[in-house]
């Protein structure tokens, strides 16, 4: 047998990470993507990115020895294909060490949170069908003619980013080039299929070490990595799909676990694609202008004290906007 395997559980290009920024703060986006300034706790990021690789190692070995489970096109039947969710996390951490990342002293807290886990959540009794499944939303036509996003099955004419100016575009945001097409992908970290009415959801873990009050579903269900949920599953699974549940998991005294369903927002997922449609050109001409002059370039700000002084506290960027750099 070959050597257990550890699930990638990273972002993808163009997820939401990549889109999100832009529609709180141009500037923020330009901070993030053009200047490549890391912003956030990155000890709360490398706990978040442990706890996603636990719960994906433990979700799928869990099915596979239940009577198997599909991993990247094969069936798999033995647990031991993938590393031991414990393992997995201290191998995690050796490879993020070994770039410069911190990681190996969030081992112990991460595995105390599994232990947790398991504590309140003994069992799992919902059918795991995947983890960590790559989806892809390109902008365009349907075959019926319909404009949206789309998976590759039902997209016939992607449309493309059209700005002549961009050519090629920046060379740190290679997502965005004139003549190629817009996508947004997205990877759900479960896909579940529900004990009682057998539907299938998209569960969204948060590893967090904020509040799991019932509240927290109806604040994040406006977030538009929510919206890409709800567009690629019910493309991905038809008139099985359910909806999107948040697994909210404290890695912290009291280790609460909180599966919340994400209410719809219907009006919102409808007009989505016009919303990317719109900022990807939006992003395209501010580029343009920072290509041909940096120093020149004016990009946004939305200048709002909920935006930048939110609930987490400053905008990683706040003295920047204040100062300059």
């Amino acid at each position: 047998m070959s050597e257990p395997i550890l699930i990638d559980t990273g972002k993808s290009r163009t997820g939401w990470s990549f889109w999100g920024p832009a529609f709180t703060c141009d500037q923020l986006w330009k901070f993030i993507q053009v200047d490549q300034v890391k912003f956030g706790s990155a000890d709360a990021l490398t706990q978040g990115s442990m706890g996603h690789t636990l719960l994906a190692h433990y979700l799928v070995r869990t099915e596979a020895q239940r009577g198997g489970i599909e991993y990247e096109g094969e069936w798999i039947e033995d647990p031991d294909y993938f590393l031991d969710p414990e393992e997995a996390v201290r191998e995690w951490a050796r490879r993020r060490e070994a770039e410069g990342v911190e990681a190996a002293c969030f081992i112990g807290n991460t595995l105390t949170l599994f232990t947790e886990y398991r504590r309140r959540e003994p069992v799992i009794r919902d059918r795991v069908h995947a983890v960590e499944t790559l989806a892809k939303l390109t902008l365009g036509y349907d075959k019926l003619g319909r404009f949206g996003l789309w998976i590759d099955e039902k997209l016939k004419d992607p449309l493309v980013l059209d700005c002549p100016a961009l050519g090629d575009g920046h060379p740190n945001v290679p997502a965005l080039k004139h003549g190629h097409p817009i996508e947004v992908t997205k990877r759900f970290d479960a896909v579940m299929d529900h004990r009682n009415d057998g539907r299938r959801y998209i569960h969204d873990h948060k590893i967090t070490a904020g509040g799991v009050g019932k509240s927290r579903a109806e604040q994040y269900s406006m977030d538009g990595q929510f919206a890409v949920n709800r567009i690629a599953g019910r493309q991905m699974y038809g008139d099985a799909f359910g909806g999107v549940v948040l697994n909210l998991v404290q890695r912290r005294s009291p280790w609460t676990v909180s599966k919340q369903f994400v209410p719809p927002t219907p009006a919102r997922d409808a007009a989505f694609a016009g919303q990317i449609y719109r900022k990807a050109h939006d992003l395209a001409n501010l580029l343009v202008h920072e290509i041909d002059d940096p120093k020149a370039a004016i990009w946004p700000m939305t200048q709002n004290e909920l935006v930048c002084y939110h609930r987490y506290g400053k905008c990683g960027a706040f003295e920047r906007c204040q100062y300059g750099d």
